[in-house]
């Protein structure tokens, strides 16, 4: 049977402890469009490690990745890697440890190592131009996206940030009211950037609040100042649509965090979102996270 929130506010506290938090995750997109269908699935290793605070309302994180495969349908590792997962491998290194600096409910707020990744970056660009010089103008792409003036928004929109710092600790949880907040799904629909709100709640605890389950929806936010209306409509129009026929953007939106108050930290969570233009695209991404060691 499903417990309720008391009328009384739950406050859900973030462990302090400075030492590293192992976790695993996926990481799925799947396009179908028309008969072709494309997936791509990434495992990732990584550790978390909280080092202190910056200031009186921010926290400083450091994240490491320890290994990153892609998996093929079977979720095996796949061992012979295509030029195109080459390239992203090649590429994703450059983040393999990042300093972050967090709010205090654990809302990532900036990225502090900028130049490191960069340095990471041109290393990389020499190895990817060496192999593949006809890629000069995605290298120039990459250095326009990393600069100084650009790089925060990489990571602060990224999809899988947004997910793993999930902004619910030291806020007030109360009876049907929602934690409501405005995010970016990078890349939603094909290159495009969708603006959409997102509603958090707590939809399951026990009776000494030991276990608790936040559950997310979110919609499209048609309202905001970025949403890209005439782009939509351009993606649209160049799909292999049906004269006369008229078609819309379904959007389908769940996640949950499963939280343990006595540790202070998220134990698992996941993520699914789809969007959907009648039979013609639908593009579905998942992504999961597990803490590994919580003793």
């Amino acid at each position: 049977m499903k417990n309720t929130l008391s009328h009384t506010t739950e406050i859900l506290k973030l462990n302090g402890e400075r030492i590293p938090r192992h976790y695993t995750a996926e990481i799925s997109n799947e396009v179908i469009q028309g008969n072709k269908r494309n997936k791509t699935t990434i495992a990732l290793g990584f550790s978390l490690t909280y080092l202190g605070m910056k200031s009186q309302n921010t926290l400083s994180y450091r994240l490491k990745v320890d290994f990153r495969y892609f998996l093929n349908d079977k979720l095996s590792a796949i061992k012979k890697l295509s030029k195109a997962q080459k390239i992203a491998a090649t590429v994703s290194a450059i983040n393999n440890t990042l300093d972050f600096k967090l709010s205090k409910n654990f809302k990532l707020l900036e990225v502090t190592n900028t130049d490191d990744i960069r340095i990471n970056w041109k290393k990389a660009k020499s190895e990817i131009l060496l192999k593949h010089p006809d890629l000069e103008d995605l290298a120039k792409d990459f250095d326009w996206q990393l600069q100084e003036n650009n790089i925060q928004q990489i990571y602060l929109e990224d999809n899988f940030y947004f997910f793993l710092f999930s902004n619910i600790f030291y806020q007030e949880f109360e009876k049907d009211k929602p934690l409501i907040e405005e995010k970016i799904i990078s890349n939603g629909l094909g290159n495009l950037n969708i603006p959409i709100i997102e509603e958090k709640k707590i939809i399951k605890q026990d009776r000494a609040f030991t276990n608790v389950t936040i559950g997310t929806e979110a919609k499209i936010d048609t309202e905001h100042k970025k949403f890209p209306l005439a782009k939509l409509n351009a993606f649209i129009g160049d799909l292999q649509t049906v004269k006369g026929e008229n078609y819309s953007l379904d959007f389908n939106y769940k996640a949950q965090y499963n939280v343990v108050p006595q540790l202070g930290l998220v134990t698992n969570a996941n993520l699914e979102y789809v969007f959907n233009i009648k039979d013609i695209y639908k593009k579905t991404t998942a992504i999961t996270f597990n803490l590994e060691n919580n003793e």
